[in-house]
């Protein structure tokens, strides 16, 4: 089933803290994992990987060397299996998507998030285990979106896990509650382009999708979204965000809910449920998305 949210606040310390407790409403739409996706108000960039096993930090490290200097690296355990890897890194900001598919192309190794805002926190369980076990970094933030997610495949591979980004475009990340049943037409249509794959999740294909769209044919986020609603088939709804927008498509059929709420003073709520938007607004009347629709909003 799963269970998507999202965020505009555009200045708040606790983002990360809010993104979590909307996704704790929405637990009973899937336990086996829940990631965040947090824009970060800094310039630094900043990489967050995770490990089959902590014996690979030689070999992630020597990869990273090669296009910089990190600093304030830290590793530690997660949830379930996977180790985790954070640091900051003075590399040339051209690169990023070079680095970003070079550590990938280690099967040990996944880059979750890297970039100059965008951090992204994902794990095994629900959203209480990751905020328990994952030090969600309390700084000035200005938008984000999370999942919770009822797996059909790879429960135990948090790689597998939401949110997604894509070494096309690394400050794009996106979340998805639904299927594509097109997804193996539209994998080998992206890879003829020369687009390569991590995984085997359907949602990492809308991630490289968008990514295309706006990085090779320099569609907006918004038109790239309305190509997603006229290219991908099944029943979807996908949250996507940039450094200064989230963006949200439904599929025609409308079965997957989308539910927003916009405040005067710019904060705006988006989530599965309206009962996830109430630890920030609790009296809050949503307003349900169309089928067939595409709304973005400017952070």
């Amino acid at each position: 089933m799963c269970g998507i949210a999202g965020l505009i606040v555009k200045d708040s310390a606790s983002l990360g803290e809010d993104l979590i407790d909307m996704l704790k409403e929405l637990e009973h739409r899937g336990k086996d994992a829940t990631g965040i996706a947090v824009y970060e108000d800094r310039d630094d960039i900043q990489i967050r990987v995770s490990l089959m096993d902590p014996c690979w930090k030689k070999d992630l490290e020597e990869v990273v060397c090669g296009f910089g200097v990190a600093s304030n690296a830290k590793i530690y355990k997660g949830v379930g299996k996977f180790t985790f890897y954070e640091a900051s890194l003075a590399m040339d900001p051209e690169k990023i998507s070079e680095l970003n598919w070079a550590i990938d192309s280690n099967p040990n190794l996944c880059v979750h998030s890297l970039g100059k805002h965008l951090k992204i926190y994902k794990d095994q369980g629900s959203a209480v285990e990751l905020q328990r076990v994952h030090q969600i970094a309390r700084t000035k933030a200005t938008h984000g979106i999370g999942h919770v997610r009822l797996a059909t495949e790879s429960v135990d591979n948090i790689n597998f896990a939401h949110p997604f980004t894509s070494y096309l475009y690394p400050e794009l990340a996106i979340v998805h509650n639904g299927q594509f049943t097109n997804y193996f037409n539209m994998r080998r249509k992206l890879q003829n382009l020369g687009v390569r794959f991590k995984t085997n999740n359907d949602s990492e294909m809308a991630a490289h999708f968008l990514a295309y769209q706006m990085k090779k044919a320099n569609m907006g986020l918004e038109e790239a979204l309305y190509k997603a609603l006229d290219t991908f088939d099944g029943v979807f709804t996908i949250l996507a965000s940039t450094t200064s927008q989230i963006g949200v498509v439904k599929d025609r059929l409308g079965i997957k809910p989308m539910l927003f709420f916009e405040q005067g003073d710019g904060v705006v709520l988006l989530g599965s449920e309206q009962i996830c938007l109430t630890p920030r607004v609790s009296d809050v009347y949503a307003t349900e998305m169309d089928p067939g629709g595409v709304k973005v909003w400017s952070v």
